[in-house]
């Protein structure tokens, strides 16, 4: 799997701000990667560069681990 991400944290706060914009907007997108400190440059990629973030492509999400458990 080459664009895994290793850092599952970041990667749950991405899947978040995903939503955020899908449903609210993507300036509350962006305040909230903001707020919970992702890189800007991760916030620039996945907010306006949807061709550029990982499975986008396949257009998967996920699965993600949070405490033990595997959800998608």
């Amino acid at each position: 799997m080459p664009n895994q991400r290793k850092d599952h944290l970041t990667a749950q706060k991405v899947e978040v701000a995903l939503v955020f914009q899908q449903m609210l907007s993507t300036a509350e997108a962006l305040a909230y990667l903001a707020q919970t400190g992702v890189p800007v440059l991760v916030i620039e990629r996945v907010l306006f560069q949807p061709a550029s973030r990982r499975n986008y492509a396949t257009g998967q999400r996920g699965p993600f681990v949070h405490q033990g458990n595997i959800t998608s």
